[in-house]
Formats: structure tokens, sequence, C-alpha cells
């Protein structure tokens, strides 16, 4: 899919600790394809990416591997690796991660990661930016799928988008991303597509959805 214009950790990350995280950390370099971890491996690296994109999802039975996220340069995964859960074991993945393309991937281990975070406010704070940029999008989207009919979702699944990709007003993903992310049909996301397109909300590229007329998109949505 796609990283759904959230905030990457190296992006607001500040420099001094961007060049000491570097300093801690191994790079690797994954072929496209080549699978980094699958769930229920023991997380103990948080890994972010240098290069190329990495896909997070699960193996289904009957449809192979089911990509729920595409995160680029910047983007980090794995940071709770440094806590171990109630029982004080150490933390499993809970999805798949494969790399789509050359990408080049960083990995400082959970002890130095744990370190960090005692020395270092600063790390906690870029944590807490984009961790709650991702918890504020999950509920809204889950709200959204618990009240609204499938229409006013995909309404408001743009609006959401646009609102936090907030300049850049391109949106890399093809309507079946859409489709799978929300969990609706490819029919019901087109129709809903062809709508915005033919009132000039949205215009429809090659893999790409590019917000025309923002303000009329968030007037759209329904908030209640």
């Amino acid at each position: 899919m796609f990283d759904f214009g959230l905030p990457a950790f190296f992006d607001v990350l500040a420099e001094p600790q961007r060049v000491e995280l570097k300093s801690l950390s191994r790079q690797k370099t994954y072929r496209d394809g080549e699978t980094l971890h699958q769930p229920s491996d023991v997380a103990n690296t948080m890994g972010w990416i240098e290069s190329g994109t990495l896909l997070f999802g699960k193996y289904l039975r009957d449809e192979g591997f089911h990509t729920l996220a595409r995160l680029g340069p910047g983007h980090h995964f794995g940071e709770f690796s440094a806590f171990p859960n109630a029982n004080g074991e150490k933390t499993l993945r809970r999805l798949a991660a494969v790399a789509e393309g050359r990408t080049i991937v960083n990995e400082v281990s959970a002890d130095d990661l744990r370190g960090l975070f005692s020395s270092d406010p600063e790390y906690l704070r870029a944590f807490h930016h984009v961790t709650t940029a991702r918890l504020a999008l999950l509920l809204e989207l889950y709200d959204d799928a618990r009240r609204l009919p499938a229409r006013q979702r995909i309404i408001n699944f743009l609006s959401l988008v646009d609102r936090l990709m907030q300049e850049e007003r391109l949106l890399n993903c093809t309507q079946a991303d859409v489709s799978k992310m929300l969990g609706l049909s490819k029919v019901t996301v087109n129709q809903t597509l062809k709508a915005l397109t033919e009132r000039g909300v949205i215009s429809i590229g090659y893999g790409t959805i590019k917000f025309q007329d923002a303000e009329r998109l968030h007037a759209m949505t329904d908030r209640a």
C-alpha cells in the first residue's frame, strides 16, 4: 500500500541524534522479494529504511502475501523491541517485512536503543510524534468502519490522508490499494473515485491519486 502520508521518524528526529543513531547501527542490503523477518520472530532490533521500500503484511492461506503498509526512506519499524512485554519476555514481530526492489536498512540493537531512551529525551519525543500520528490514523479508520457507509468511508480516508500529507497533494497508490486498505470492493471504490474525479475533487493517474480541490474534499467528510 503506502505510508498514508505519515511523518517519517528520521524527518522529525534532530540532526545530532540522527548521527548518533547511525553510528550505533549496522547496515544491510536486501534484494527484491527478500524477507527481513516473519511474524513471531523475536524483535531484538529497531530498523529504518535508508533507501528502497519495505512491505509489511501477513501471509494469508488463499491469497499469499497481503500488504498492509509500504514504507520508504526515513521510516522506522520495530521501536517497541526495546521494551519487554508484561511478562518480562522479549517482544515478537507482528508482521512480516519484505523488500520491494533493492532496499538498504539500518538496524540498531534493542539494548542500544534502551540506552538512548534513557540518556536523551529527543528520541522519545520523535517516537511519540510519529507513534501518535499512526495511532490517530488507525483510530479514525476504525471509527469510520464502525459507523459509516462505504462511500463516506472512502471520502473520509482521502481527506485524512490529504491532511497528513499537507503540501505534497499526491498519493502514490492504486484504486486496488484503497480497496484492500479499507476492506471494500473494487467496484465501490472505483465508483466513488470516479464520482470524485467528475466533480474535480481528485484526479486519477497511473498508480496515483492527486488532490485537486482539498477544501471541497474536506467539506464532504463526516466527522461527527
